[in-house]
């Protein structure tokens, strides 16, 4: 069954979203946006009507989907004034109270990716983890993403914020870390792509053996000169410096 959905938020989250959706045969019925330059153009990219105010959320959608900050989710929501589209969020460290405090028929929609606008993405591949109101709403939510996804779990709101949680620390803090490699490779003009090897096949490993199973290094091997050298090349960088030292320690401690 093919759906009119309408966004709420014309970032990241709802391009990606959006264009899955439309492959899949929903239609894009309306977009919501402060933002009018993306909103006018994510509104024209699917011929869907535009407006800049969540109070004319029209009536006649199936879904509206709140792609927005979560710190904006209950704000926003209020000020919607329909209540016959099941109203979803994609936040993973929301709970499904954030909405359904308010509105009848909610859910959650977390795709467990991270989205920036003009990457290519598989959705097929991206797993995504709902949670509903009640049973047949659940099952609404669930055949949406069954038409994008491969991978669809429901998962309550206490379990998703600890796998929001894991997510943060697997990829923002590992995206972060590739960033501080980046500026000491830029110490002596080393292109950070030689790198790539190395960080393919440690997150390979990870998934096959283990991360605890398979962590390398001077640290755990307790490699004491060797350590003492990398903090003394960074002492131009004290920050740098005290996130080495503090890993360091981690893992010695985790050995």
């Amino acid at each position: 069954m093919k759906s009119k959905i309408t966004f709420v938020g014309s970032g990241n989250v709802a391009w990606h979203l959006a264009k899955a959706f439309d492959l899949a045969g929903h239609q894009i019925h309306q977009i919501i946006s402060r933002n009018e330059t993306s909103g006018k153009e994510l509104a024209k990219t699917y011929a869907a009507f535009f407006d800049t105010k969540p109070e004319n959320v029209f009536d006649d959608s199936d879904f509206v989907f709140l792609t927005i900050p979560d710190k904006t989710i209950e704000t926003v929501i209020q000020q919607i004034k329909v209540n016959s589209p099941i109203f979803v969020h994609c936040a993973g460290s929301c709970p499904l109270t954030t909405i359904s405090n308010i509105k009848k028929n909610t859910g959650v929609f977390y795709p467990l990716q991270s989205f920036t606008k003009g990457r290519k993405i598989n959705f097929y591949e991206v797993p995504v983890f709902v949670e509903a109101s009640d049973k047949d709403v659940l099952q609404k939510i669930w055949d949406l993403a069954d038409s994008i996804s491969n991978t669809i779990k429901h998962l309550d709101s206490e379990k998703r914020l600890y796998l929001h949680l894991s997510a943060v620390i697997a990829n923002n803090f590992t995206n972060h870390l590739l960033g501080q490699a980046k500026k000491v490779m830029d110490m002596k003009d080393l292109p950070l792509t030689w790198l790539k090897p190395l960080v393919d096949e440690t997150v390979k490993k990870a998934f096959d053996l283990g991360p605890e199973n398979s962590q390398t290094g001077p640290a755990i091997r307790n490699d004491e000169p060797t350590l003492q050298k990398h903090l003394e090349m960074l002492k131009s960088n004290l920050e740098l410096m005290e996130l080495y030292s503090v890993i360091s320690k981690d893992i010695k401690a985790e050995s």
